[in-house]
């Protein structure tokens, strides 16, 4: 079973756990073929993933994007993505993270982004 968090060194935890890994670009690949496997068998349980590997790989947007795309998810990304976004520390990060996004989506899918992030930002701040 994969499990996807930051500083892995494989998805695979019996092979982490024997010290193999994988390299991040290996990493990044069985996160998208993960995904695309449950938005297209179990598209209710995507959103958990999809959370989990946006966190994972904050700085590889567009392959999860992409995928979300092919499979008519990019409603489920965005929110997911506005909460992850949200919940970086610092302004900079946050356009860092945005950037990434603002050339893939359309104009209307990048103001719910915004809106959403904005939200949850306030939210998470109690303001």
């Amino acid at each position: 079973m994969e499990r996807f968090k930051r500083g892995m060194g494989c998805c695979r935890a019996e092979r982490e756990h024997i010290g193999l890994g994988c390299s991040p670009e290996q990493q990044l690949a069985c996160a998208v073929t993960t995904l695309a496997s449950r938005l297209q068998c179990a598209p209710d349980d995507a959103g958990r993933l999809l959370s989990e590997l946006i966190a994972t790989f904050p700085d590889r947007l567009a392959a999860l994007l992409a995928e979300a795309n092919d499979a008519g998810c990019v409603r489920l990304f965005i929110e997911r993505a506005a909460r992850a976004c949200a919940a970086l520390a610092t302004k900079m990060e946050r356009h860092a993270f945005r950037d990434q996004l603002t050339h893939r989506l359309c104009a209307l899918d990048l103001a719910a982004f915004d809106d959403l992030m904005s939200v949850e930002w306030r939210r998470l701040r109690g303001k």
